[in-house]
C-alpha cells in the first residue's frame, strides 16, 4: 500500500508471516533515495514492547514519517 503524507510518499512493503512487523519505505518530495525502516514487536507482548529498526544503508528518516508509521502500526500490529 502507498500513502501520501504531507510531501512524502510512504509505502508498506512487507509484513512478517504472523503480522508482528511492518516494513516501510519513505521518499520525501525532491529526494532521490528512499529510506527504509520497520516497526516490530514480539509475540505475546503489548505495544510498549514495540521497536523501531532503521536500515543502516538508508539516509535519514523523516520524523513525520516515523510518527505516521507508528500510528499505522498501532492499528495493524
Amino acid at each position: 500500500m502507498v500513502f501520501v503524507v504531507g510531501d512524502m510518499e510512504i509505502a508498506t512493503v512487507g509484513t512478517d508471516g504472523d503480522d508482528r512487523a511492518i516494513e516501510f519505505l519513505v521518499r520525501p518530495e525532491g529526494v532521490l533515495e528512499e529510506a527504509r525502516f520497520a516497526i516490530f514487536r514480539e509475540h505475546d507482548q503489548d505495544w510498549d514492547s514495540a521497536r523501531l529498526a532503521i536500515d543502516p544503508h538508508s539516509g535519514s528518516v523523516p520524523l513525520a514519517a516515523v510518527e505516521w508509521a507508528v500510528e499505522f502500526a498501532r492499528e495493524y500490529l
